[in-house]
This record gives structure tokens, C-alpha cells and sequence, in this order.
């Protein structure tokens, strides 16, 4: 890579020599930015809505200067897709996570949402979610009131620092773009097909745009409703437990099951499912959009906007599951181990079939007021001020209730995951009860929490841009300089009730829920269609309920756990006043940069260059709040509760560093339509915010294997990557090109999570104390399996108590301390192809990409030790067809991402990768002008119903599938 820069900054200094001594006549007009359209040729045809729309984007990749790929709108108000990730996503290079099977975050290059900067109007966006994120969720976003979409893929002097994968910038409408009136309105219904029936959802959207006093004034709004019901049917397992044998039965985590042991993993490793759920969640989302802009023109030479910007998302939803957890140790009775150390199909004693409701509510509201002011101070000279303050606030709210079918009838939990793709679980029940008709008559409750999220991220940016344009005989065509300065505040929160037990499998509380609160529901109608799913599942039916109801109805049951009657909802469940993590986190960055643009004739060809460099200081300030733990109770066979002391203290913490960003572009038009390009940048990316809180976190319920501590570090550097890009474009015409890319990143100072063991004084395990073996042995004695259920039950029938709280003479509990410092550099590089095609005035036209990203450090499937690997790397690619003639339009597009690695952790544990199959979406469009002022549309997503999947290490041992679905809008659009 020492080469690579030595070599960059040798060919700069050609470039700037030659471009300097070019003449005028050499000299040609220089691109602007990067929205510039594209050029007409000689006797072109005049076109509008897709086929302009494709040729403005071609313009603006030929004209802009790095590597940078545009979509723009249609028309006033129309996107080529509904969603702007699904818009992005046909970019080479781009790929997208979905949720609720609509895009939500981008990955570019192999680099994930936290890699990318998004900016609006070339200003930063606060992150939209909880948990510390800096992602931008881009389904908060309408399409409908977007102009554009510009995908820098190489560093620039000018654009803001923060993006290693790439910086997205999307473009609202200004009025100053059109001058007069101008107003568009479209009214959809939106059937998602995932919910059962015909069931329409409405959307609306509008703008309207004017100017007046002879074109020095103009305002705009625009503003969007829209609201969607889905439904995600879905089968998971929530962690593969790393198993250990011993010859001690009672040291072994298999205790003396029978195996079939056919295991030649090299490193002797073993993996078992730790649960088995289905789950239904019924989704009612809510998008509210709003933009108002003043433009005004007091003389010819200055320009002021100010503009508000308004997104609200929520989303409620009401999520059922049944499953099971899987004991191993004593309880474990038979397992099948095969080649790779993975437990294919296993027989566990006892334990629950469980029913859980959840109630999550997820709200994002973002407003950002900004101002700009461009004053054209000489025919040469611009300068531009611009300050925007940024404000996004999202919570989420969730409470969840357990109850289950009385584990005491239960015998054992059967689970094989070598017939189906969604492996079965059953349970055998003491007579005469089976799973075809067991009833709520044996429902006990167990037990539920209410836990709160909530982030503040508030960002405060101001921006001082000068641009001296030469008119004169130079190859120096321009000179940028410009100041930034921003501040950014993000304030995150949890709320956690802890476990709040009622009972748990107590006998005495059978059959005491009333039977009104349920609804049986057909386990059948479950992911049909897909193996495992439908009639495969092998139990018949579950039973839903709303958690709100369930714990209102436990006010009146008496409390086993010595508590006394069990205290109403909320006032017993709500989350508390006292936060379990509370971290703000400041960022101060100030930046300085300078630009310059070449222009000039080198052997008959055109030669552009532009070189700059940025340098950033940027202090970071964190103080965060921690709650002191003093013990871990154990409150049921399977749930663990660490005790905090009342109130917490607050920790702080602050580290500063500084960046120098060089970056230069160079292209050489070769002939009329082919153009070569080089470009070489050094870019950042900052660490999520959860890496730079300055205190530990304890797991709040730590039950075996999940007895965590996690801990930040304020001093992190920001990720650092060289950036090399080498790419040809050919353009066959204005609205059709051919283009190949290679580019490599060499990212340094990236952030691993280190883990260790440790223990706290104090905290002790009443798992593995005295009255625990005693337990076990006594169990031992009456020919029981010494399983969790059996070992609790025993404990409780010889002391009496509930729950048992770590004693000093317990054994220390030992805990996964995680820690992200700085670590290895990265090698990233690969491939990019892309081109579209218009073929004559038939109407017919064709886009196609492939992404071909690779390198990173391999993770070793078989190696339990703590690895680093890049999430997210994966091949893609894009094929669109489209017809637009006559008024009449269609749009057909695939979109295919192939497997990758999704995480290097999965929900219960840390250190277990996650994967992602192969992923392929069929979507469609089409309309019809009915008049030239109206237009009716039908747009298709998912028609072919793709479904989602994700696995552990290997491919057999299932984490994930949800079942896909169409979704279809019918619409009309109309304009002036």
C-alpha cells in the first residue's frame, strides 16, 4: 500500500505540472458537482420521466470527478423505487439489509451501515435508532419527496469525513430548481400479502412548489402519510451453545446421555442448540414526512435558503411465540453428534413448552433545521454558509410476558434437524396428555419484564465554503477552501425491570389464568411452504395472548415466590426509574480543507484531475452511569437476576485525535467515449457509540452461558482506510454506458472486542454452591436426571424458599468480559461492473451490475477461539429491464446478494457467527399515462415471496428463517 500512495502522489504532481501549463484552447469546461445532467447530443431525442431520468444519472457519473453513481427522480416527486435502500440497492457495489421485508440499511463494498455516512443536502444526520447507533434507517425516509441520490465510493476534500464504505447524500426539491408553478399529488393502496385477506393500507403524498416577484422568491412543501400492516411468520434458535465432554458425567455438559459421536471437527469442538421458537408479529407501521423550503433572492448575486425537514416512524408490534430450551448436562437422554461437532437431533428431559407475548413499540422522529446562504461575490467567486441543527429521538418500549404448559407433565423435549431445513421440536406429556390436545387448564405463569431504549442524538454543524472559478487561459480551472465545524450529542438509555417472576411452573397456579385471554391458533398456517414450516411443524397449535391483558389478570393470583400477592400492572412491571445504562457521548470535530480542480489537454485527450486535503481534530467526551452489582439470584431453573446496589455512579472519560485526508481524482478521456479514472483518498469511519462508553455493564440476567460484562473505551481511534480506485467508462451514448472497476481498501485501526474471564467479588453462583449438590445428589439418589428442573425442585422442597441468592461460600461466578481496543488492518478489494443500455427509440432498455468484493481475515469455522472478520462482505448483482413509451411504463428488476457473514456474535452468545443465506428478490413496476397531467401505476415487491434465512457455523445449524411475501400498490399521480 506504500507503493500504491507513493505512486498516487507521484502521478498528482504530473497531473497538477500538466494541467497548469495547459492553454486556453486546450482547456475545457469543468464539471461543477455532482449534479450536473447529462449532455445532449447533436439531433438527440428529448425525453422525460425513466429514460431522463437514467441519461441524468449517466451525465452526472461521466461529469463528477471520482467514482460516483447517481440515481435522480423521475419526475416531481417520483422515485423509480418505493423505497429509497431498494432504489440504492441497484447501484453496483450496494447491497441492503431488510427488515420486516422492506430495506432498511446499506452495506457498500462489504461495509455495513455503520460504515456509511448519510447525508442530506450534504449535511450529517443524526443516527435513527437505540443501543448508540450512528446507522441512518432509510426506511424512516419517503422516496416521494426525494430528488436524488448521489453514492460517493471515493474520499473528497469537500464532503464530509465518516464514510470508509462510501457517503450517500440525498437530495431534496428546492424551488429554485423549477422556476413557477409546480405541484404533483399521488394517492396509494398498499396490500401487503402477509397478512391474511385483502387488506389495503393507505398512503398520500404531495408537493407543490412556486416561485414569485419575478423568480426571487420560491417556496415548497412537500409532505407524505403513509401507513402499512404486515405480518412476519418466522422459526428461530436464539444461540448454538459450544458443549465440552468430560468422562465425569457430572463435569460433562452430554452427563451421561447416549451419544452417537460422530465428530471429527480437528479442533474437537462441540455445538447444540440452546431453544427452539415459532413466532407470528403483527406489525402496524406509521411514516409521516414533511419539508418546507424558502428561497429567496434579494439581489442577483445572493441566494438564501432555509429549510425544515420532519420524519416520523412507528411501529407497533404484537409478537406471539411457543418454543423450548434445551437443559443438556443431566437432562440430556440421547444426542446424534455429527462430522462437524453439530447436535443434529437430541432427546431433553423435561422443562416447558412455553408461550410468550410481547408487546414492542419503536418510535423515530427526526427534525432538522438548516439555513444556506450563496452569495456570487465576483463572476469567479462564490461563497456559500451553511448550518443546519439536526435532532433525532427514538425509544423502544417492550414488555413481554412467559407462561407455559405445567413442565411438570412433561417428559421430554425431542428436537432432529436432519429431515427439514427448519429443524422439528416436539414433547412427549405424561397421560393423557400429548401435544394434539393439550388445553390452558395446565397454563402456569412464569414470568416477564418491561424495558425501555431511548436516544437523544442532536447534531449541530456549521460550514464556510469559498470557490474561485479561473476564467481565464490556465489548466487551474478552480480552487476550494472551506471550514466545518460539527457537534454532535447522542444520549442513550436503558430501562430494564429485571425478571419479574410469578410463581414459575407452580402447580398451584394451573389453570388460574382465565381461559378468555387465549386464542389457539393453527401452528400449520406457519410458514408454509417452506421445509420445517406448515404441516411439518409438529406441533398442532399455541396459544396467543396480549401481555398487557395476562399481567393485569396476575394482580389477583397469589405470589409464590414469598413477595405476597403480585402487584397490579404497571406499577409491579413498569421499567423503573433508575436506568440500567445511561451514557452521553460528545464529538466535537472541526475541519479545514482545500480543493483543487484541473482541466487540460494532454496528447489529444482531456485530462481532469482534482486534489485536496482535509484535516479533522475531532475530542471525543463520554460519561456514563453504572449500577454496582452485589449478587446474582436464582430465581428459577432457567433464569438468573443479578441485584443491583440502589442509584449509580457517574464515570468520565475523554481522549482527542486528529486526520489528515489527502484525496485526489484524475480522468482521461481517451476518446470521445471512453474515459479512464484513478483516484486514491484516506477516509474514516468512527467507532459506534456503545464502543466509547467509559463504564461496565453486567449482565442483568445471567443465566448459564450468558454471563456477560461489557466494556467501552473512550480512547479508540477512528477506522482508517487507503482507498485505491482504477476504473473505465464507456459511453456508447448519453443515456448508455459500459463501466468495469477495480478498488482496494486497506482499513486500519479496526475495532475488535477482546474477551477475557473475570470474576467480582461477591457475585457467587447458588447454581453450583452446596445446597446445589446437595440437590443433585439427593436427585441422583431417587433415579432422577439431575437436570436444572429437577436440581431447583429439590432445592426448593428442602429449604422452602423461592429463590436462592449466591452465598459467600459459593463458588466466584466467572464472567465473559468484552472489551473493543484498536486492532489488525484490513485488505478489502475487488471488482465492480456495470452497465445500461437503451436500445434505439423502441423503448426498451436493459441495467445490469455485478459486485465482486473480496479479501478480509477468513473466520475459521471450526475454531471457537475469538476471531476478527468483516461482516457484510458479500457478491451481488442487479438486473433491470424496462419499457417506457406512448405514456405506458414498466420497470422488471432482480436483485441477488449471495450468502455472507452477517455477525460475529448471534442473540444469546458472543463468539458464534452468524450467516446469511443467498438472497434473491423479484420486484416490478408499471403505469400508464392517462392524460399528460395524470398517471396510473402498479408497483410489485417481493412477487416472488423471498424468504430469509440465516445460520450458526454451519449450515445445518439453523438461527433464522422468516417467510417472504408480495407486496403490491395500486396508485394515481397527478401534476401541473
Amino acid at each position: 500500500m506504500r507503493k500504491i500512495q507513493k505512486t498516487v502522489v507521484s502521478l498528482a504532481g504530473v497531473a497538477i505540472v500538466l494541467a497548469c501549463g495547459a492553454s486556453a484552447a486546450q482547456a475545457q469546461q469543468a464539471a461543477t458537482g455532482a449534479q450536473t445532467p447529462a449532455a445532449e447530443e447533436p439531433g438527440a431525442i428529448v425525453v422525460t420521466g425513466l429514460r431522463k431520468s437514467l441519461a441524468d444519472a449517466v451525465g452526472i457519473k461521466r461529469n463528477t470527478q471520482g467514482v460516483v453513481d447517481a440515481i435522480t427522480s423521475e419526475d416531481i416527486g417520483k422515485m423509480p423505487d418505493t423505497n429509497l435502500a431498494e432504489s440504492i440497492q441497484r447501484i453496483p457495489g450496494v447491497s441492503i439489509d431488510r427488515s420486516n421485508n422492506e430495506g432498511s440499511r446499506v452495506t457498500v463494498r462489504g461495509f455495513g451501515p455503520e460504515f456509511n455516512l448519510v447525508t442530506l443536502n450534504g449535511r450529517s444526520m443524526p443516527g435513527s435508532g437505540t443501543g448508540g447507533t450512528r446507522s441512518f434507517d432509510f426506511a424512516n425516509i419517503s422516496a416521494d419527496g426525494v430528488s436524488g441520490i448521489d453514492v460517493f465510493k471515493t474520499g473528497r476534500a469537500d464532503v464530509a469525513s465518516g464514510g470508509i464504505g462510501s457517503t450517500i447524500d440525498i437530495h431534496t426539491a428546492r424551488p429554485f430548481d423549477h422556476n413557477g408553478l409546480r405541484a404533483s399529488a399521488q394517492v396509494k393502496g398498499t396490500d401487503d400479502t402477509s397478512r391474511s385477506g385483502f387488506h389495503v393500507t393507505p398512503e398520500f403524498s404531495g408537493l407543490v412548489s412556486d416561485t414569485f416577484a419575478d423568480d426571487r422568491i420560491g417556496v415548497l412543501l412537500n409532505g407524505s402519510y403513509s401507513e402499512r400492516d404486515s405480518q412476519v411468520q418466522s422459526a428461530y434458535t436464539r444461540g448454538w451453545l459450544n458443549l465440552h465432554k468430560n468422562s465425569d458425567p457430572a463435569k460433562s455438559d452430554f452427563g451421561n446421555a447416549a451419544l452417537i459421536d460422530n465428530n471429527t471437527n480437528p479442533q474437537g469442538n462441540y455445538w447444540a442448540p440452546q431453544d427452539a421458537n415459532w413466532a407470528v408479529e403483527n406489525h402496524h407501521r406509521i411514516r409521516i414526512n414533511g419539508q418546507a423550503v424558502l428561497q429567496f433572492k434579494p439581489t442577483d448575486t445572493i441566494v438564501g435558503t432555509i429549510d425544515y425537514t420532519y420524519a416520523l416512524y412507528k411501529d407497533h408490534a404484537l409478537k406471539n411465540s411457543f418454543g423450548a430450551w434445551f437443559g443438556y448436562g443431566g437432562a440430556l437422554s440421547s444426542a446424534t453428534i455429527d462430522k462437524n461437532g453439530t447436535m443434529t437431533n437430541l432427546v431433553d428431559a423435561g422443562s416447558d413448552l412455553s408461550y410468550t407475548g410481547t408487546d414492542d413499540q419503536q418510535r423515530n422522529q427526526l427534525g432538522s433545521l438548516g439555513g444556506n446562504v450563496k452569495w456570487q461575490a465576483f463572476d469567479n467567486l462564490t461563497i456559500t454558509a451553511d448550518a443546519h441543527h439536526s435532532v433525532n429521538n427514538s425509544t423502544d418500549e417492550s414488555q413481554f410476558y412467559i407462561v407455559g404448559q405445567d413442565q411438570n407433565y412433561s417428559i421430554n423435549k425431542i428436537f432432529d434437524s436432519t429431515k427439514t431445513a427448519i429443524p422439528t421440536t416436539t414433547w412427549t406429556f405424561q397421560s393423557p396428555y400429548n401435544v394434539n390436545n393439550l388445553n390452558t387448564s395446565l397454563i402456569t405463569p412464569l414470568f416477564g419484564q418491561h424495558n425501555l431504549s431511548r436516544q437523544r442524538t442532536a447534531v449541530d454543524e456549521a460550514k464556510l465554503e469559498t470557490e474561485w472559478r479561473n476564467n481565464g487561459d490556465s489548466g487551474l480551472r478552480a480552487i476550494k477552501v472551506g471550514v466545518n465545524y460539527k457537534q454532535t450529542k447522542t444520549g442513550f438509555t436503558v430501562y430494564n425491570s429485571g425478571n419479574i417472576s410469578n410463581g414459575y411452573y407452580d402447580p398451584r397456579l394451573d389453570g388460574a389464568l382465565p381461559s378468555s385471554l387465549f386464542t389457539k391458533v393453527n401452528s400449520s398456517s406457519l410458514l408454509n411452504g417452506m421445509s420445517g414450516g406448515g404441516k411439518d411443524i409438529l406441533v398442532p397449535y399455541f396459544y396467543s395472548f396480549n401481555p398487557f391483558a395476562v399481567s393485569q389478570a396476575l394482580a389477583g393470583l397469589p405470589n409464590y415466590n414469598g413477595t405476597g400477592p403480585a402487584p397490579a400492572y404497571p406499577s409491579g412491571y413498569g421499567y423503573g426509574t433508575v436506568p440500567a445504562t445511561d451514557n452521553l457521548i460528545k464529538e466535537r470535530t472541526f475541519s479545514a480543507y482545500a480543493q483543487m480542480q484541473f482541466d487540460a489537454d494532454f496528447n489529444g485527450m482531456r485530462f481532469r484531475a482534482q486534489a485536496g486535503v482535509r484535516y479533522e481534530h475531532t475530542s471525543v467526551n463520554s460519561a456514563s452511569l453504572q449500577q454496582t452489582p452485589v449478587s446474582v439470584t436464582w430465581n428459577n431453573p432457567t433464569e438468573f437476576q443479578t441485584q443491583f446496589l440502589p442509584g449509580a455512579q457517574i464515570y468520565t472519560a475523554g481522549s482527542s485525535y486528529n486526520d489528515f485526508l489527502p484525496a485526489i481524482d484524475m480522468s482521461l478521456q481517451i476518446t470521445k467515449r471512453l474515459v479512464a479514472r484513478a483516484s486514491y483518498s484516506t477516509t474514516i469511519t468512527r467507532s459506534d457509540l456503545t464502543s466509547l462508553v467509559s463504564t461496565q455493564v453486567v449482565n442483568a440476567n445471567p443465566h448459564v452461558g450468558n454471563r456477560t460484562i461489557s466494556s467501552g473505551n473512550p480512547g479508540l481511534l477512528p477506522y482508517t482506510s487507503q482507498n485505491f480506485d482504477l476504473s473505465f467508462e464507456y459511453y456508447i451514448k448519453n443515456n448508455s454506458y459500459f463501466s468495469a472497476n477495480y478498488f482496494v481498501k486497506q482499513v486500519s485501526n479496526f475495532i475488535t472486542q477482546t474477551t477475557s474471564n473475570v470474576t467480582i467479588p461477591g457475585l457467587t453462583d447458588s447454581s453450583a454452591g452446596a445446597l446445589a449438590q446437595k440437590a443433585t445428589a439427593e436427585v441422583l439418589a431417587a433415579g432422577q436426571q439431575a437436570s436444572p428442573q429437577n436440581i431447583f425442585a429439590q432445592m426448593v422442597a428442602d429449604t422452602g424458599k423461592q429463590a436462592f441468592v449466591g452465598q459467600p461460600n459459593d463458588p466466584l461466578i466467572t464472567w465473559q468480559l468484552t472489551k473493543p481496543s484498536n486492532g489488525p488492518t484490513v485488505n478489502i478489494h475487488g471488482f465492480e461492473f456495470a452497465g445500461q443500455y437503451v436500445f434505439g427509440d423502441t423503448g426498451f432498455g436493459l441495467q445490469a451490475n455485478v459486485s465482486l468484493p473480496a479479501g478480509g481475515a477468513h473466520y475459521d469455522n471450526t475454531n471457537i477461539l475469538e476471531q476478527f472478520a468483516l461482516p457484510g462482505l458479500s457478491k451481488s448483482y442487479n438486473i433491470v429491464g424496462f419499457y417506457e413509451k406512448n405514456g405506458f411504463q414498466t420497470r422488471v428488476a432482480w436483485n441477488h446478494r449471495d450468502a455472507f457473514l452477517a455477525a460475529l456474535s448471534q442473540p444469546l452468545y458472543a463468539n458464534q457467527p452468524t450467516y446469511t443465506a443467498a438472497y434473491g428478490q423479484l420486484d416490478a413496476s408499471a403505469s400508464y399515462d392517462i392524460t399528460p397531467h395524470a398517471t396510473v401505476f402498479i408497483d410489485a415487491v417481493n412477487i416472488l415471496g423471498a424468504s430469509q434465512n440465516q445460520y450458526g457455523r454451519f449450515t445445518n445449524q439453523f438461527l433464522y428463517a422468516a417467510k417472504g411475501y408480495g407486496r403490491y400498490q395500486v396508485g394515481v399521480r397527478v401534476k401541473l
